[in-house]
């Protein structure tokens, strides 16, 4: 004999199927703290106004520090160099000796700049001179000159001899060496720039009362700056009795 349900048993049947359904789904989800992240808002932090007027800036021009000091040499020459050139100097005493330039002179002193670094080769540019330093040597002529102007020719001429050819780069007439609060003016003087094929030079001829000094830097380019305030510096006092002048 079949058994009849009856509505209520019906619905109870019906709702312990839907809870099964129901329980069976919630068992195969992921839970909600892994299908999404909480998220939290932080709280806005407020921020000081922005100054809305300032004071303008100036540039300041920058140089190159380069610590320096003074040398009194013989026949009156005062010269300020970078401490960290080599100084060679030679007694009064000295024998006169035959240079490049075709004047028999007294070598008072020499200067040798660091090593060149790499860095200072590429902002020298082209130059022929492969010299690793650069260097000034200080002459004195005891031969007295009239004629200062002729004398910077043939210096000119002897040099193109001692080189067989020179390339004039730069040259100035009108240059004073050692102006100073007695000798505002200075003294005249020849500049020449030059290039043979081997060598660099910048040639100072000074003309102190018909005695000719003479400041002679080779492989200038590297050292440009320091090789300027150099020269700048110069100031010479004439000695009365000069140790180089013949007799």
């Amino acid at each position: 004999m079949m058994k009849k349900y009856t509505p209520v048993l019906a619905m109870v049947c019906f709702a312990l199927i839907l809870m099964c359904t129901l329980f069976s789904a919630g068992c195969t989800s992921m839970p909600a703290s892994e299908k999404s992240a909480s998220v939290s808002t932080p709280t806005p932090t407020t921020l000081p106004a922005l100054a809305t007027s300032f004071e303008p800036v100036t540039a300041v021009p920058t140089t190159l520090s380069v610590k320096l000091t003074m040398a009194n040499l013989a026949e009156g020459v005062t010269i300020i160099y970078p401490v960290d050139w080599q100084k060679e100097e030679f007694p009064e005493s000295s024998l006169p000796a035959l240079r490049d330039y075709g004047r028999t002179t007294v070598n008072i002193a020499n200067l040798y700049s660091p090593d060149i670094t790499t860095e200072r080769q590429i902002q020298a540019g082209a130059n022929p001179d492969a010299s690793t330093y650069t260097t000034l040597s200080i002459d004195v002529d005891p031969t007295p000159v009239s004629d200062f102007e002729q004398y910077f020719n043939l210096v000119t001429l002897a040099l193109q001899k001692s080189y067989g050819s020179i390339t004039i780069t730069k040259h100035n007439y009108q240059l004073d060496i050692s102006k100073t609060d007695t000798n505002p003016d200075g003294y005249d003087a020849y500049q020449m720039d030059f290039d043979t094929k081997t060598l660099r030079g910048k040639y100072i001829f000074v003309d102190v009362d018909g005695m000719v000094y003479i400041f002679a830097f080779r492989n200038p380019s590297p050292y440009s700056s320091e090789v300027e305030e150099m020269y700048k510096s110069v100031v010479i006092t004439p000695v009365t009795s000069s140790s180089t002048k013949q007799r």
